[in-house]
């Protein structure tokens, strides 16, 4: 008899190599073999499980850097962030406060201008802080390329170079400002501040999947999701009123900072680090509360104000600079003409309270007068007699000078008294 044996065969098994690098198709008869060789399993294995962090890329921070490249024409703009987390945070800083002032004024009423203008023919203004100031857009528009005395941050064209030069049809932009930076400057700069994605285009997405193209009530809604000025609050309140929370209103306005308020705030901020402007600045100080300057300037003086923090001299702009600090000066001037009314009001008491003692003074000494004559005191002395005929004792000290003295009556001997005895 013959036994037939039989061999077993392995399953072979189709896999694609798990290293991200490779992701090669390999054959093999361990099931859970995921690696095609020794090399990719060592990297799949020490491979670092932390997650890669994502830089939000829509947020309008990087909108505007990427757009203020764009018009600079350069990437030599940013040379002051190269490597720098907190000039990335100053820099932030001025460009929120000037989106926070334009959402709650409801309108672009500030723009972020440059002391040393990007577009010199000479120089290029660089982006930082200190080279950048928040002015009432109508001063801006008016503003000219020009640069006065060196003012601001800025760098020669002659040592630019032509490999950071950003063309008009340039796609990765954002890519290049965040390379030329430094990523991990940018990773820790997002990280301190903050960042998130863009909460407009969070909105924008979710608006859409609520509006109903079909309903007539959406309509408002509808135009507000093709209309690409719409800011934030607009199209959360939109929201809002899809889902019933509350009623849909144009746009959501809080306290507001005037254009006055807003040079003042970057006068005083300025002022920190360019000592020409602390004499202004110090005046401005005294009545600034929580970034609110309690002094309204005109339109001349702001027109003054705008001009000095962009470089211009006083000795260029004497009379302008004498009328600017007038009206800076104009709450000490209040103060003392409130001052001055209270010292008036003061007087005018004091003088009041001086004519009243005085007419009582006067009418205490006329009455003393009256009651010394002779007839008052004959007048009250028969007065008291009519009333204490039968008193043993006469006390009025006013009948004194009438020689009037105390009396007292002995009865005759054997009269009766009053009370019926005889009298001795």
């Amino acid at each position: 008899m013959t036994t037939q044996t039989t061999s077993t065969v392995k399953k072979s098994h189709r896999r694609t190599c798990k290293n991200k690098d490779c992701k090669i198709k390999f054959t093999t008869t361990d099931s859970r073999k995921i690696y095609c060789s020794r090399e990719c399993k060592d990297v799949g294995t020490y491979a670092p499980k932390r997650k890669v962090y994502d830089i939000p890329r829509t947020n309008h921070f990087f909108v505007y850097l990427t757009k203020e490249v764009q018009r600079a024409g350069t990437l030599h703009i940013l040379d002051k962030l190269v490597a720098n987390v907190e000039a990335l945070q100053a820099l932030y800083a001025v460009v929120k406060v000037r989106l926070v002032a334009n959402v709650l004024s409801g309108k672009e009423l500030f723009h972020v201008a440059h002391i040393a203008p990007c577009k010199h023919e000479y120089t290029l203004g660089l982006l930082c802080a200190e080279n950048l100031l928040i002015a009432p857009a109508v001063l801006n528009k008016r503003h000219t390329n020009t640069h006065a005395n060196k003012a601001g941050v800025f760098m020669y064209r002659a040592d630019m170079e032509i490999k950071n030069t950003i063309l008009s049809d340039d796609q990765d932009n954002l890519d290049r400002v965040i390379d030329y930076i430094g990523h991990d400057t940018v990773v820790t700069f997002c990280k301190k501040s903050k960042l998130t994605t863009s909460q407009r285009q969070a909105a924008i997405k979710k608006l859409s999947g609520l509006v109903d193209t079909a309903n007539p009530d959406h309509a408002q809604f509808i135009s507000l999701l093709s209309d690409s000025t719409a800011k934030t609050p607009q199209i959360v309140a939109a929201i809002e009123a899809i889902n019933g929370f509350k009623e849909f209103k144009p746009m959501m306005k809080g306290q507001r900072l005037s254009e006055s308020a807003m040079l003042i705030k970057e006068l005083i901020r300025h002022a920190e680090f360019r000592g020409e402007l602390e004499g202004c600045a110090a005046i401005a100080r005294q009545y600034t509360r929580a970034d609110f300057a309690h002094i309204g300037l005109s339109l001349d003086a702001q027109r003054t104000l705008f001009k000095l923090m962009h470089g211009y001299l006083e000795p260029e702009m004497e009379n302008e600079t004498d009328c600017l600090m007038y009206e800076l000066r104009a709450p000490v001037r209040a103060a003392g003409e409130r001052q001055k009314a209270v010292m008036v009001d003061r007087q005018a008491m004091l003088e009041r309270r001086t004519v009243k003692l005085e007419a009582e003074a006067s009418e205490k000494a006329r009455h003393i007068a009256y009651m010394r004559t002779p007839g008052a005191q004959y007048f009250h002395a028969e007065f008291e007699a009519d009333h204490f005929d039968l008193t043993d004792y006469c006390l009025i000290p006013y009948m004194m000078t009438l020689n009037l003295t105390k009396t007292r009556h002995v009865p005759e001997s054997g009269t009766i008294l009053s009370n019926g005895d005889v009298a001795f």
